[in-house]
Order: C-alpha cells, then structure tokens, then sequence
C-alpha cells in the first residue's frame, strides 16, 4: 500500500510496442513540470511472450490490459511483477477495461450489438456474466476510450452518422449517453481524454500545411445531465503539427507523440502548457537498439506502479 501511494504521487509516461514479435514494454519518469527538461531515459519491463496482443492497450491502477481487434484473446499483465493472466474466451468484438474504486475491483467489459457481458477480477473462477442494455444498439469505436473515476466513456454511432458518447459506470454496471455539443463536427476525428478529473473531448480545426500555427478545440463536458459542454481554443505551433494527441497529464500538460508507424529512434514527446501556450520537447532514450525496426508504439500517460499480485 505504501509502495503504491507514492506511485500515484509520480505517475509515469508507458511505451508499448512490438518488435522482433515479440511485446516490450518501457516506462520512464513522467515530468510535472516538464520546462528546461531535454531528454528522459525509457527503461524496460519484464517480458511478455511473443503471441501477446498489442492492437489496443489500456491501462488503470497498475495493471496493462491488451487485445486483438479481430480475435477474441485478451490478456491482463503487471508489467512491474511481470504477471500476466488471459482472459476466458468470449465471442464479443468490443472489449474495455475498468476499476470499480468503491469495491477496489478490476471488471472487463465486452459486447457485441445485443449482448453485454462483465468479468470481475477476484478469487475462484473467472466467469463471464450477462449484464442488462438499457442503450439502444450502435456501433463502437474501438481505439478511442477514457476512463475517469470508475465511468468508462467511447464514441458510439447511433442509427447512422448519430454520433453519441456512451458512458458506462463499473460500479453500478449501467450505461448512460451524453450527446454532443451542436457546434461539435465528427470531421476531423474527436479524441477522448482526460482533463483535470472531467470528460474532454480534442479536435483539430485547422491543420494547415502552409501555416505556422494549428488550431485545436478543447471541450470539456461540465454538466453530464445537461449536456453542457465548455470550449477553449488552442494555438500550437507547427512543430506538433505531425504529431497525434496522446492526452493531458494531470498537471494540465496536453502530450503528443510521434504518428503511430516509425523508426523508433530518436523518439520525442511534446508537452504543450495551455496556460503559457509553450511547448516543450523532450526526447526519450532507451529505443536506440530498436531503430531498424519500423513499428508502432503507444504512449500512455499517468501510469502507476503497483506491485500488488493479480
């Protein structure tokens, strides 16, 4: 307990990728405050077999949760133990991972259009159980979800191009929908994401090849009954231009990384203040035995050690 207390204290930035096929996983310092801060060093996790997944990799509390898009195998790991357990085999598409914080357990979500099944992480064996749909059916975005305070949040389309942020509590095991702001556009793409303990939601509204500057839309959902949404309008320089937006560190850092396909070294972050419109960045070593490979890694923020067993 007090080894994960101070963990949560010094949240750190997490890698993954395949190489070689086989799964690795990096983890290293993530900054508070990352100004006049030039380089971190990237060091290395247990690893994991070779037939592990790396399509869709989430993280909460500790433990790294990891599935195909197109087959059904999931597999729960603890990168710092170095254990790992695969989940038992269910016919849903969509799978998300979770933590109920009252009752302290971990749940797996999977469904398909009319199905929903939950597995709960705990002593004896590990079942799948039907859960009830209070949601009219829709279509899932498999690599765009958030996780904040025990509720789960993913882009569903609903009869169409309707689209709805779908919200599920782990706890009470209900779903719930919040709509989007009329001034919302699904073109360019909306990226969840965390902002300060509330539900937000990045776009990029002007990625000018020709300009120096980029325009990017913050909106952050203050009333989920209502549907009230608040705006801020963002001017990054071109340097992130390139660049995808990974989320905001709970500093209020918005953090981006290198496009999914590339050569691994040299690998660079970019932290953007959105109170000083600065940004800073920051380059990661660690991947130099990697840069042959051309691959594609996934940086999550705010990861917290735990060496609790599974």
């Amino acid at each position: 307990e007090l080894f994960l207390t101070k963990s949560v204290a010094r949240p750190r930035l997490l890698f993954t990728f395949k190489a070689n096929k086989e799964l690795y996983v990096f983890s290293s310092p993530q900054p508070q405050s990352p100004d006049g801060i030039s380089s971190l060093v990237a060091t290395p996790y247990k690893s994991f077999p070779k037939y592990f997944p790396t399509d869709i990799c989430t993280s909460h509390s500790g433990l790294v949760f990891l599935q195909h898009r197109r087959r059904k195998f999931r597999v729960i790991c603890n990168p710092v133990t170095g254990e790992s357990i695969t989940l038992p085999k269910l016919k849903g598409r969509s799978s998300y991972f979770g933590f109920d914080p009252i009752r302290k357990h971990f749940k797996v979500l999977c469904m398909t259009q009319n199905t929903h099944w939950i597995l709960t992480l705990e002593t004896g064996k590990r079942l799948w159980r039907t859960i009830q749909d209070p949601v009219p059916s829709h279509s899932f975005m498999d690599d765009d979800e958030i996780f904040i305070n025990g509720i789960l949040y993913y882009m569903g389309y609903f009869g169409g191009l309707c689209l709805k942020i779908v919200c599920f509590d782990f706890r009470l095991e209900k779903f719930g929908v919040v709509k989007l702001d009329k001034d919302m556009k699904i073109i360019p793409k909306l990226t969840l994401f965390n902002y300060k303990g509330k539900l937000g939601v990045h776009q990029d509204i002007d990625i000018d090849m020709s300009c120096e500057e980029i325009s990017s839309a913050l909106w952050v959902l203050e009333d989920a009954r209502e549907h009230k949404w608040s705006k801020r309008i963002c001017i990054l320089p071109s340097i992130v231009r390139l660049e995808s937006f990974v989320g905001m560190t709970g500093t209020g850092e918005i953090v981006f990384s290198p496009c999914k396909s590339f050569q691994p070294n040299p690998f660079y972050i970019f932290f953007y203040n959105i109170e000083r419109n600065t940004v800073t960045r920051i380059h990661i070593q660690g991947f130099e035995e990697f840069e042959h490979h051309r691959t594609s890694v996934q940086t999550i923020l705010n990861f917290v050690e735990d060496v609790k067993f599974i």
